[in-house]
């Protein structure tokens, strides 16, 4: 059931719409954003993991707990998207108006899709985090600001992922007090090319790429798909 809860900041319902933005959080860089997070910035904090719901409540962020895409919803003026593991429809970005933006594990317009780590160590391409404006269309948004990592010949998916999180978390870390304040960054669209790579991709190159690909790059295949357990970003 979706719910609201209230927390020491009051429950969102009865806040001022203006008052900070909302927080979309995901993953192990959406609980350390929860955690960086200063909860005067942010209007509520929405998720459905049962452990970043009670991180985000314990750190006194007032938390919807459920889909956003519901009647019960009510939207700050502003968002910021950090991991959030369900796509957002079209509906819900568009109460935000252009106020609402998503970091993203790529260096876009590389890295599309599931699992942008992987794809830039496997392929070759360009890595690191993008702040960008959420639009309908899958990380297709204009681009606020980005950070390159480097792609080192003795990466595993693990290492690489390490250095893009903190590349994340600088971006979050510049931009969290801004877009609460209610400032609307300039962006430039998003260049031609770059790749995308869907969840089925991701999936068989993990359970079923030792057979496909040719013997001299199984161990380079195993270094990619290495990550810490629960790791794996996948957006």
């Amino acid at each position: 059931m979706d719910e609201c809860l209230r927390t020491d900041s009051g429950s969102p319902s009865g806040a001022a719409r203006g008052a900070g933005l909302d927080l979309f959080v995901g993953g192990a860089l959406g609980a350390w954003a929860v955690r960086a997070a200063a909860p005067a910035l942010v209007r509520q904090v929405v998720c459905l993991d049962d452990a970043l719901i009670a991180v985000a409540a314990e750190r006194g962020h007032a938390v919807f707990a459920g889909d956003p895409h519901t009647d019960a919803f009510v939207p700050a003026r502003a968002a910021l998207v950090v991991g959030f593991p369900l796509i957002l429809r079209p509906g819900l970005i568009a109460r935000y108006g252009d106020a609402i933006w998503n970091l993203h594990h790529g260096l876009l317009p590389h890295g599309r899709g599931v699992c942008p780590v992987f794809w830039a160590l496997w392929e070759g391409t360009p890595a690191g985090a993008t702040l960008h404006e959420l639009t309908a269309a899958l990380a297709a948004g204009p681009i606020v600001e980005q950070r390159e990592v480097a792609v080192l010949p003795s990466d595993t998916g693990g290492r690489l992922e390490d250095r893009v999180q903190a590349a994340a978390g600088e971006l979050f870390t510049r931009w969290l007090p801004r877009l609460s304040a209610g400032a609307r960054p300039a962006a430039r669209p998003q260049p031609a090319g770059g790749s995308y790579h869907s969840l089925a991709e991701f999936e068989f190159m993990r359970d079923e790429g030792r057979y496909e690909v040719e013997r001299g790059e199984r161990e380079r295949l195993q270094r990619c798909l290495t990550f810490a357990p629960d790791r794996v970003t996948l957006s």
